[in-house]
């Protein structure tokens, strides 16, 4: 079982403009936790060369793979120099989203940066068959970029809760978060058209979350909203409280085919203007705190 630290960073680029925009997150967490980033970029088995060039198979995978090495480093470089940050730039030849996960693990990463272009993807890199297969599959947190934004900052985070276990394992470190990006927390309670009658276990957990954001200092908001549509009512709280990230359980494993995201987590991916940091269910258990109704924390 793992915990969320963010001393590495992987970040996956394929040069397109949706990997910018989640490079830009990723070195801006990177100078906050005073972390390395993994720069990588995986090149696809099935390349051209090898499906046109037969004959130049090897000559002209090996040319491919020098060029996007030059490249990897030439940006790394530029990061470096602008930003004081320690960069590792690797060039991997495989599947990408088996690649991705693979050198999340053997280069013990805490946190993965992503791009996404969400619903209206047409990115062969960007689309759901591999960003969120990396989502499923990670044992370790994901942040999912889709737009660009004005400023890079981590002001307001929204915590949407619901009543499933696995929702609340994500608190601590929300918390964690908050504290040492100086922001503020708004607590989203959700409940289905079906579940009224947990409106009371609601009322008695968020209290809890505040309570333990306040041993560490981080103010909070809190509603609990009652919509058949958790979807949108947590994309419209999201603009309300002008959020800069989201962050939510991956739900892969929690009553879900391990074979897709949850719809929640899924949906709201797609849709987000903010960043979305996924935790993928159960990791964060040994890292609770108090005991509260419903087993949320225990020592």
């Amino acid at each position: 079982m793992i915990t969320f630290n963010a001393d590495k960073i992987l970040i996956p680029i394929d040069f397109s403009e949706t990997a910018k925009r989640a490079l830009k997150h990723g070195i801006s967490l990177a100078k906050l936790f005073n972390s390395e980033i993994i720069l990588l970029h995986v090149q696809k088995k099935t390349d051209l060369v090898e499906v046109v060039f037969p004959a130049m198979k090897i000559e002209g995978t090996l040319m491919i793979q020098d060029f996007l090495e030059g490249k990897m480093e030439k940006i790394s470089q530029q990061i470096r120099d602008e930003h004081g940050v320690k960069v590792t730039p690797k060039v991997v030849i495989g599947n990408i989203t088996s690649t991705i996960t693979e050198m999340a693990e053997e280069n013990k990463v805490g946190l993965i940066v992503m791009g996404t272009h969400g619903s209206d993807s047409t990115s062969d890199f960007f689309l759901g068959s591999n960003s969120y297969r990396v989502l499923t599959n990670s044992d370790i947190p994901v942040m999912t970029v889709r737009h660009e934004v004005s400023e890079l900052q981590y002001k307001n985070i929204l915590l949407p809760i619901d009543t499933s276990e696995h929702s609340r394992q994500k608190v601590n470190s929300a918390i964690k978060l908050a504290e040492k990006l100086g922001a503020k927390l708004h607590i989203l309670g959700l409940l289905g058209s079906f579940e009224e009658n947990y409106e009371y276990k609601m009322k008695v957990i968020i209290p809890q979350i505040k309570k333990l954001a306040a041993k560490k200092h981080v103010m909070c908001t809190s509603e609990i909203d009652k919509d058949a549509n958790r979807v949108e009512r947590t994309l419209e709280y999201a603009e309300e409280v002008n959020a800069d990230l989201i962050i939510i359980m991956s739900d892969q494993k929690a009553g879900f085919s391990e074979l897709i995201l949850g719809s929640y987590a899924h949906q709201l991916i797609n849709r987000s203007a903010a960043p979305v940091l996924s935790f993928p269910p159960e990791i964060l258990s040994e890292l609770m705190e108090e005991p509260v109704i419903g087993g949320m924390w225990s020592k």
